[in-house]
């Protein structure tokens, strides 16, 4: 057998992983706290790409290098806050679909909380559904809140297998139901000038959308006592 030839080039040292990026910074409470009406008023009130972050830093009396250094852009920074007010909302308004009550009243209250929230907020109301550009905040974890959305999903299911709900259509259909009837609501309301409580249209809506996804199990008949 033929020896093969020794080469005599050196041997590359193996190749490193990329380093990980950089993990976001733990930003002070206090900060949040000092920035949080500051950024809100300026997002709520006007158009996103007008927004910028020296403006704020003027405004909260804070220093641009600090913000730079904790968001590093204006579009990183107004996503952590909106995850950051998103804490009143959830997981306070889907508390509900953990009870034993019909799915019917679970969703019933679910928007209802939701209602009484962006009522009590609207500035972030604003935000999230006329200011903030959806094409970018798509891309973020803020945008799809994973672990709330899979909480009502799941509540969705079991009422489609518990005859509660309609199941002739995606659970994801009627996630989106839920979801879409409410952005309109506020939307609207916004337009409207907020002229009557959001809160009060809660169970109207609810009737409208219950229209379109309630089952076809019959309530059980409560047994007379004897």
């Amino acid at each position: 057998m033929k020896a093969q030839p020794v080469s005599t080039r050196a041997k590359r040292p193996p190749t490193k992983p990329a380093p990980l990026a950089d993990a976001p910074l733990a930003i002070p409470f206090a900060m949040m706290e000092k920035l949080s009406p500051v950024v809100m008023q300026t997002y709520a009130s006007g158009d996103f790409h007008r927004a910028d972050m020296r403006t704020i830093a003027r405004e909260s009396s804070t220093s641009f290098r600090s913000i730079y250094r904790y968001f590093g852009d204006k579009q990183a920074l107004l996503f952590r806050f909106i995850n950051y007010w998103f804490q009143g909302l959830y997981p306070a308004a889907f508390a509900p679909l953990d009870g034993d009550e019909p799915i019917a009243e679970r969703l019933r209250q679910v928007l209802m909380r939701h209602c009484d929230f962006y009522e009590r907020n609207p500035q972030v109301g604003r935000i999230v559904f006329i200011t903030v550009p959806l094409s970018c905040w798509m891309q973020d974890e803020s945008y799809a809140q994973p672990e709330m959305m899979d909480k009502l999903l799941r509540a969705i299911k079991q009422g489609q297998a518990q005859g509660g709900l309609r199941s002739d259509v995606p659970a994801l259909a009627i996630l989106d139901a839920f979801n879409g009837i409410f952005n309109r609501a506020f939307l609207m309301w916004e337009y409207r000038g907020r002229k009557d409580s959001l809160s009060s249209q809660a169970d109207l809506m609810f009737k409208v959308l219950w229209g379109g996804i309630e089952g076809d199990a019959k309530p059980k008949a409560r047994r007379a006592k004897p």
